[in-house]
């Protein structure tokens, strides 16, 4: 019957012809060797898995956009994406097959269906833009279709499961065994390769405190006691007045950090990782025989899928990515997600963390051992990403100052945060207060738990230096401590980052510990960009020369005669910030970035900001500490901002008139204006 079969032809009850599967000796193997529904679902589970594995690499090299799922794939997904299909459908084979003892030819009917349409669900589970739903009655469809033209072609079927059930678990095996093994011996084989480095190399460590603006830092001034560690720390090193990010959102200002280059350079967007067209500074050092290593906390944006962890030997994002368990292996796959939901695991991606959120204690800790099995004779750069002052604000546990309204009990927060509810809600009541007050006290709310959170994580900082220190690393180790971006705490209306390039969110800490003590108490009050960190890192170093980074060091400011020489010098890196217009989102006049694509750039005492939608500002550097009083507001343009635009028209990449941008929707901004949660926190 199409294919030279000599087998039983039964008429249906609609009256056409089918091939009897029942009576087929092919598809049931003779009577030493039947194949029953388990070892057909057992092959269908092997079918999808490898199905979904090249899905899942065909899309990710096509699209290069970052998926929800994808911030939580586990290193070892190559292979436990088919071990865990296979898992899960081979299973159900066998209550298939105990469901139908008595009548094997229901359990074959069932078994093509379900595998059919399981094989569909695992493919079409990897698009996220496809409600899962949809997926699923589009999957049913697809397996009665497809079920029913199998058990027609008994004969081909058999014999595709009976040759190829064996093949497929043997490659199974071999591929699983082959990617276990690399997986785990990935960063071994990386140091194993490492050069030979320079006799008395200096270790480094990078510090980014995730969130951090400057203004709430005692270190800078603040009348909290909120960095005590940070102002020792300075005091054996630089600290620098004025450190501008890139950005004002993790992604970009990371990119730039570790390439040296301008966002605008580079392949980072919301949803877009960086790509590996530049150099960074951990595949840099590791030419140079450095070990590597990467510690990070905001598992979101800084998650590896990103592209931050390029270079790194050694990258930890969630912990679980580095699992290897039977939970792991059935959460790998969409379905096995699913599943997993049915039987009340209530896995998530949101607010850069999944199961867990790790500390800063937890970084240090790993960031020690890590450092521990290193081989005395070999330098290391190790990145920490501090996530703890990032929202929703809630300090650990522990001896650390609880400040202001942060030190209430939880019940009295939870009444602001409810009237701060019913107020945004229109249910305001007259008991709650006036609108002002009910909207200070949660702005009191959420400052004075960020600040609880940055006292924790400046006693971190003390204690892992302090640890350093008493191991002898420290007299020959760079440190700098710096963070991506700041954060607005009602000034302009709204709260979080990555809405626009004022102060409170570009104005960032930078103290820099260079080895030996030379540097020790210097402060630099001309305004620097972060963008120059890996030039300043490799001309520390010693290992400049042939440097990919562009930029400047900013050892120049405590060398002798550096200060002198910056003065002179006529191409300084300008002190630009940028952030992209969201794609996507609903102008909002208070949401400078929904309204298009920003640029700001500091000199001369003053701070510019271009806005693709039309506005221009101007304000004061140093008496407007939050960029409140717009000196370019009136009619006419202020004198200083013709300057400013020769400036941005002079830098490659920038177009100050760009093309209309598309209007975004607000539930797709990325790191948009943050709600009080019940916790007496903000939710991103």
């Amino acid at each position: 019957m199409g294919h030279g079969e000599d087998l039983t032809v039964r008429q249906t009850k609609d009256g056409g012809d089918r091939e009897d599967a029942a009576s087929d000796p092919d598809f049931a193997g003779g009577a030493s060797r039947p194949i029953g529904s388990a070892r057909l679902l057992l092959w269908f589970g092997l079918v999808a898995g490898w199905a979904e594995l090249a899905t899942i690499l065909a899309r990710d090299s096509i699209s290069g956009r970052i998926t929800m799922d994808a911030l939580r794939t586990n290193r070892h997904f190559l292979w436990m994406i088919p071990a865990s299909n296979a898992l899960i459908l081979g299973g159900l084979g066998l209550v298939v097959g105990v469901l139908s003892r008595r009548r094997p030819d229901l359990g074959r009917w069932l078994a093509c269906r379900i595998g059919a349409g399981a094989t569909a669900m695992a493919v079409l589970l990897v698009f996220e833009g496809i409600d899962a739903r949809a997926s699923l009655v589009l999957a049913c469809g697809i397996g009665a279709f497809l079920g029913r033209a199998m058990e027609s072609r008994a004969g081909s079927l058999a014999r595709c499961v009976r040759i190829g059930l064996p093949a497929l678990l043997l490659a199974l095996v071999g591929w699983s065994t082959w990617g276990y093994l690399r997986t785990s011996g990935a960063e071994r084989s990386e140091l194993d390769a490492l050069p030979p480095a320079t006799s008395g190399a200096p270790n480094v460590v990078l510090i980014v405190l995730d969130a951090v603006r400057a203004s709430s830092l005692s270190l800078y001034g603040h009348d909290r006691p909120t960095s005590p560690n940070l102002e020792r720390l300075a005091r054996r090193g630089v600290v620098f007045d004025e450190a501008r990010p890139s950005s004002s959102w993790t992604l970009p200002s990371h990119a730039s950090m570790f390439t040296g280059r301008w966002p605008h350079d580079l392949s980072v967007g919301w949803d877009e990782p960086l790509d590996d067209s530049r150099p960074t500074l951990a595949g840099y050092l590791a030419t140079r025989g450095y070990a590597t290593a990467g510690f990070v906390g905001n598992t979101y944006y800084c998650n590896a899928q990103y592209g931050l962890n390029r270079g790194f030997a050694r990258y930890e994002d969630d912990y679980e990515n580095l699992d290897v368990s039977l939970f792991e292996v059935v959460r790998s796959t969409g379905m096995g997600r699913r599943l997993l939901r049915v039987f009340g695991h209530k896995y998530h991606v949101a607010g850069g963390g999944t199961s867990l959120r790790k500390s800063a204690e937890m970084i240090n800790r790993d960031v020690l051992g890590w450092i521990e099995g290193q081989p005395a004779d070999r330098p290391f750069f190790a990145f920490l990403n501090y996530y703890d002052a990032h929202g929703p604000y809630v300090p650990p546990d522990g001896p650390d100052t609880r400040f202001g309204l942060n030190a209430l009990p939880q019940a009295r927060k939870d009444v602001i945060l409810d009237r701060y509810r019913r107020l945004k809600a229109g249910a305001h009541r007259p008991a709650d207060g006036t609108p002002q007050q009910v909207e200070r006290d949660l702005t009191d709310l959420m400052r004075d738990s960020y600040e609880s959170c940055i006292a924790y994580l400046d006693r971190q900082i003390g204690q892992l230096v302090d640890e350093l220190d008493r191991r002898k690393v420290l007299e020959k180790t760079l440190v700098i401590v710096t963070s991506d971006h700041g954060e607005h705490f009602n000034e302009h209306g709204f709260f979080g980052h990555g809405h626009s390039l004022y102060r409170p969110e570009v104005h960032v800490p930078l103290v820099i510990l260079p080895p030996g003590s030379g540097a020790a108490g210097s402060s630099v009050r001309e305004p620097v960009t972060l963008r120059d960190l890996a030039a300043t890192t490799v001309d520390i170093l010693g290992v400049a020369a042939r440097s990919p980074f562009p930029g400047r060091s900013l050892a120049r400011f405590w060398r002798p005669g550096g200060a002198s020489l910056a003065a002179r010098s006529t191409s300084p890196s300008p002190v630009l910030s940028e952030l992209e217009h969201r794609a996507h989102s609903t102008p909002m006049a208070e949401v400078p970035a929904s309204l298009g694509r920003l640029r700001s750039i500091v000199a001369g005492g003053e701070v510019y900001i271009h806005n693709d939608g039309g506005r221009e500002e101007l304000f004061d550097l140093k008496s407007d500490r939050t960029d409140l009083h717009n000196l370019n507001a009136g009619s006419a343009s202020h004198p200083s901002v013709p300057r400013f635009r020769a400036i941005l028209d002079r830098l490659p990449g920038i177009d100050l008139d760009p093309p209309p941008l598309p209007g975004l929707r607000d539930d797709e901004l990325a790191e948009g204006v943050s709600q009080p949660g019940r916790d007496g926190s903000l939710l991103d």
